[in-house]
């Protein structure tokens, strides 16, 4: 026995690396770290967060200053009938009020009377304002709005695929970690019952015991082993999918050679009811419906505008450039403007938008009731099911611990020659059981741990 524990301790060394040469520890928070920083999924919640912004950037070009300029000739029977030229600068503002300015120089020997200018052209600049439909909210102020708050949403939901990588991730390591020591459990036995078949036979070769000691040892002893060949098929899935959360960059699949995992504590840590209740009404999830209902304020917002008349109003000064200088004969009494109006009369297509409108909000914030309660109770139940698991270790490392000396007593009896086969069999399997027990509530621990902390959606 003695000659086995050194054996181990001498195979597992507690040096985080990816050697071919020696086994090594990869730490539990070395290799969050390493998922949390190259893993592919990390990688796309970046991006979505990118999307955000980008959206935010496309909106804002709604009001991005705009040159146009647009030319008009016709010439039939050797002469020029009308020439008309024409280009703007036109600034939309947050406000509902576009500004412009622009030059046109018109000519021509049939040029219409109403549109003749000076030889040297026309400046303008003015305003033209929406007083009705328009003057609070428009199409371009209503998508810069909805864009900032998907820009946020982006940055939640990037936040939620990150937790949400780590639960798994973190789930991963703790199913690899209890089949590894599962599997040193299952070895140690292996190695017990071989050892004991030794000197079981070495016993009967001397007298000291019945051959049919050597029989119940031996099924014992293959029993172990199929077991064990079972665990370490189990351990080598368990590796496999843990590989599947390790990359470089995002781009390069790596694999996990002689590494073993760490021997973590497990942590008691609870939440009181108050910061529970903190937590789940700052949640990125509430936070993001929160969001969704906003949006469909602004569309219901946006759509109650169309129910008003467009009323627009348009006012240009007008100057002749002198000598390049567009100012020099400007007067307050050249000028022109202009007013548009129009609105439906059954305004049957406003009306259903904007019932529709309210249709959806109220439909988003019966959904963003559900999704609050539906959470709440996940939050509970994850944090019941923790709390629960916490009590039962207890119980079991008593178990473990109950059962270890009982083993260990059997173990003096027996080799005093009052105990049998069956009975050093049989406190032997109490006390693997109660290890392997022990094991898998520290992994269930662990396990809801992470789950309790992907469903607060909390920094850990």
């Amino acid at each position: 026995m003695k000659k086995f524990y050194l054996t181990f301790c001498l195979l597992y060394a507690t040096v985080f690396s990816f050697s071919n040469d020696t086994l090594n520890v990869l730490n539990y928070s070395d290799f969050i770290t390493q998922v949390m920083e190259n893993h592919p999924y990390a990688k796309s919640a970046s991006i979505v967060k990118s999307i955000g912004q980008s959206n935010v950037t496309m909106a804002r070009g709604g009001f991005d200053p705009k040159i146009t300029g647009d030319l008009n000739q016709k010439y039939f029977d050797n002469q020029q009938y009308y020439s008309h030229l024409n280009g703007a600068l036109k600034i939309p503002t947050w406000f509902g009020v576009t500004a412009e300015t622009g030059y046109v120089l018109n000519e021509g020997t049939l040029l219409n009377p109403e549109l003749k200018v000076p030889t040297n052209g026309l400046w303008y600049a003015g305003l033209k304002i929406e007083l009705g439909k328009g003057l609070l909210i428009d199409q371009r102020r209503a998508e810069l709005k909805k864009a900032k708050n998907y820009r946020l949403s982006t940055t939640l939901e990037r936040n939620i695929m990150l937790n949400k990588l780590k639960r798994d991730a973190s789930v991963a390591y703790w199913k690899w970690q209890q089949a590894y020591l599962e599997l040193q459990v299952y070895r140690l036995a292996f190695e017990n019952s071989s050892q004991r078949l030794a000197a079981i036979k070495e016993s009967v070769n001397f007298g000291d015991r019945a051959a049919i000691d050597t029989l119940e040892a031996s099924i014992k002893v293959q029993n172990w082993n199929l077991s064990l060949l079972k665990v370490e098929n189990y351990y080598n899935n368990a590796q496999l999918n843990l590989e599947m959360y390790l990359w470089s960059n995002g781009l390069i699949p790596l694999e996990i050679n002689n590494a073993i995992p760490e021997k973590t504590a497990i942590n008691e840590t609870t939440f009181q009811e108050s910061m529970l209740d903190s937590l789940i009404t700052n949640h990125p999830v509430l936070k993001i419906n929160s969001i969704e209902a906003e949006q469909k304020r602004i569309d219901l917002r946006f759509k109650k505008e169309a129910l008003k008349p467009k009323l627009t109003l348009k006012y240009n000064a007008l100057s002749k450039p002198i000598n390049n200088n567009p100012l020099a004969s400007y007067a307050i009494e050249n000028y022109n403007w202009g007013v548009q109006f129009s609105y439906p009369i059954l305004s049957r297509k406003e009306r259903g938008g904007v019932q529709m409108a309210k249709l959806k909000l109220k439909d988003q914030e019966l959904k963003n009731e559900l999704k609050a309660a539906q959470l709440k109770y996940k939050v509970n139940s994850a944090m019941n099911n923790y709390s629960a698991t916490l009590s039962q270790l207890t119980i079991s490392k008593s178990l473990a611990s109950g059962s270890e000396k009982l083993y260990e007593a059997e173990k003096t009896l027996f080799g005093l020659g009052e105990s049998s086969v069956f009975l050093i069999n049989s406190r032997e399997n109490s006390w693997l059981k109660s290890r392997i027990e022990l094991i898998q509530f520290k992994n269930e621990c662990n396990s809801l741990r992470s789950e309790l902390i992907y469903q607060l959606m909390i920094n850990d």
